[in-house]
């Protein structure tokens, strides 16, 4: 007879009670009346479908404001060795890390500054990835949009100048088109800083053109298509 193992699940923190009990803002909330939350994560390995959260770094914005008195950074033991290519990237050692609570103990003051707010990521799908998975592993589920920075920026500056920034543009590369300061780049929190002043930068700059909301800036990934479709990315014309 096949015996069936049941997966145990995690105990439920007070982080992660309180995202439970909270709702993220109405998708129709003007964009400067919603809370968010700008997150960044650091993995053990550059591949992330073999990767684990080691490091994460979050700040709320407000009022179209970030708090930087509301920032919440933390450390995560990995359960398996980390990459020689990861570590060169962003700095964390096994040493580090051997004092670090597990990943489910770790995250429960990021499901907490996570609780009622829009997420903001830049390239959202690695830590939507991520986040999910956590948060499936105390019986919840991520909710809302996950608004993107790489996406949203882009939109602005192909609005700005008439034509598509050139494509794959790293977080710093991106800010720096921007015109903005980049702050201690693969760092959690230091990315977290920059991608939360390249949204505030770029909702401001949109809602002036037409007035943004929740659900408009989420479908910012259709309105790139539609640029796409018309524009030439910057270094394609002089190629043609």
């Amino acid at each position: 007879m096949r015996i069936r193992r049941r997966r145990t699940r995690a105990a439920r923190g007070d982080g992660a009670a309180a995202y439970a009990g909270a709702r993220p803002p109405d998708p129709r909330t003007p964009w400067r009346e919603a809370g968010y939350c700008v997150l960044d994560l650091e993995l053990s390995v550059l591949d992330r479908r073999a990767g684990e959260i080691i490091s994460f770094g979050a700040l709320p914005i407000d009022s179209g404001r970030v708090r930087l008195d509301g920032a919440t950074v933390g450390l995560a033991r990995p359960t398996r060795p980390l990459a020689q290519e990861a570590i060169r990237v962003h700095g964390l050692r096994a040493a580090d890390l051997e004092q670090a609570p597990p990943l489910e103990q770790a995250l429960d003051p990021l499901f907490a500054t996570m609780a009622g707010r829009v997420l903001i990521a830049h390239h959202a799908p690695v830590e939507r990835a991520f986040l999910g998975a956590a948060l499936r592993s105390v019986g919840l589920r991520l909710r809302g949009p996950v608004l993107d920075t790489a996406l949203l920026a882009r939109v602005w500056l192909a609005e700005r100048d008439g034509r598509l920034p050139p494509g794959g543009m790293d977080l710093g590369a991106l800010t720096r088109a921007c015109g903005l300061p980049v702050h201690s780049p693969h760092t959690a929190i230091g990315d977290a800083l920059t991608t939360a002043q390249l949204f505030v930068l770029a909702a401001t700059a949109l809602d002036a053109r037409s007035p943004e909301t929740v659900a408009s800036l989420a479908r910012a990934p259709r309105r790139l298509t539609v640029l796409e479709a018309y524009w030439p990315r910057q270094g394609e014309e002089a190629a043609s």
